[in-house]
């Protein structure tokens, strides 16, 4: 780790990405924080702002589900480090504009700014994932991606540490006044950053022609992921994680509750020793995951967090819960890192972004359709939560078998 951590950090446009990604994502939990803070607020029942906060997710991933796989395709076709500057410089305006918004607006507002930040997320997030291959070289990619969870990772823990005792103290409007300071640093960050360049297809002339030469682009983005088994395989990886995330977020939250007293401190309690287990998991791939296929990582990263959905259920204590919470961080680690690292060297420059944006768009729809159809089958009665968790362990776990299953008979079929 330590090698590869020195030899990252020495490049110096690696490093202005890693310090831009934990100063803006430090800034998303202090968002996140402070949106939790104004809907309790302001919502029609403070007692109650359950449907408030039901918004959240739905006005969070609703952009990406839209426009996703057409921002993929300009993403493609414009210079990516003007993508990740301007956004950012524009994520920043926006979350500036939601304290006026949601003072004069209230709450509609101020869901409206927060649809239009998603709204450029959709471009900032594969152009994010895009350029790392044209910072580092393709033997550091696996580190890169490592370094670049582990700041994620770490901004998150300080974010949500910090962010909760600043925004309890001095309120919401100072938790969103400090995220678009952050989104400001961090474009500072980017614009120093000097990935290779690459040919870009140049847009045509006209609106028609060029409205149908992104909905060809879509498609060769969608058929480059289905043709391609390293990248098929890392997006099936990623989406039954998401589905199992899914559950998790509806089930997992109604087993919490029952089991622990102090449900708001334990709950952050567990996302700390999740956010810890990743951090473990990140750095051991840092330090020796150049030297393991990716193939069977990610398998066993999915096996491994199916295993530990498992062992969740069976917790009732916090110690337990934290244990296993950590446990799951270190295998989601493994199969995040693994297959970002895969997707970014089977990729050709020119399209990394659509297939991205196609990953973020396909994660997001799992997600949210898994816990709508989940939550509607608990609020029927039709299933327990701890059904549905452990039914989610058991698909992870089946998963992670078919893919080292697939693994075996190509290395088999190779050697023959």
């Amino acid at each position: 780790m330590k090698g590869a951590g020195s030899r990252l950090f020495r490049n110096k446009s690696f490093r202005a990405l890693w310090l831009g990604q934990f100063v803006s994502i430090f800034g998303d939990r202090l968002h996140y924080l402070a949106l939790l803070a104004l809907i309790v607020e302001r919502a029609h029942d403070p007692l109650n702002p359950t449907p408030e906060l039901a918004l959240v997710p739905a006005v969070s991933f609703l952009p990406t589900i839209l426009i996703g796989p057409l921002a993929g395709a300009l993403v493609d076709s414009w210079e990516m480090r003007r993508i990740l500057v301007i956004s950012d410089v524009l994520r920043g305006c926006l979350v500036l504009l939601l304290i006026p918004a949601a003072a004069r607006g209230g709450l509609p507002a101020a869901f409206f700014v927060v649809f239009l930040l998603y709204v450029v997320n959709s471009f900032f997030l594969p152009a994010r994932s895009a350029i790392v291959p044209d910072l580092v070289q393709g033997n550091e990619l696996t580190e890169a991606s490592s370094l670049a969870t582990l700041a994620g990772v770490a901004a998150t823990i300080t974010g949500a540490l910090l962010g909760g005792i600043l925004v309890e103290r001095a309120g919401w409007r100072w938790g969103f006044g400090i995220d678009a300071a952050t989104y400001f640093v961090s474009a500072g960050f980017l614009a120093t950053t000097k990935p290779r360049a690459h040919q870009r297809r140049p847009r045509a002339g006209t609106w028609g022609v060029a409205y149908r030469t992104l909905g060809r682009e879509v498609r060769e983005g969608a058929l480059i992921t289905v043709s391609n088994r390293t990248v098929l395989g890392s997006l099936l990886a990623l989406v039954s994680l998401w589905i199992a995330g899914g559950a998790l977020h509806v089930a997992g939250t109604v087993l919490l509750r029952e089991r622990m007293t102090g449900f708001v401190s334990g709950t952050g309690g567990v996302l700390s020793a999740l956010g810890f287990g990743m951090v473990a998991g990140t750095l051991l791939l840092a330090w020796r995951g150049g030297r393991w296929p990716r193939g069977p990582l990610a398998a066993l990263g999915l096996a491994g967090t199916g295993i530990a959905l498992m062992l969740f259920t069976r917790a009732v204590s916090f110690p337990a819960l934290a244990t296993v919470a950590f446990l799951a961080g270190i295998f989601v680690a493994l199969l995040l890192v693994t297959t970002e690292a895969a997707v970014q060297s089977a990729v050709a420059p020119e399209a990394r972004g659509r297939v991205f944006a196609l990953r973020d768009f396909s994660t997001r729809v799992a997600v949210l359709g898994a816990a709508g159809l989940l939550g509607l089958a608990l609020g029927r009665g039709w299933v327990t939560p701890a059904g549905t968790v452990a039914g989610a362990g058991a698909t992870l776990i089946a998963g992670g078998g078919v893919g080292l299953l697939l693994r075996r008979r190509t290395v088999t079929r190779s050697a023959g």
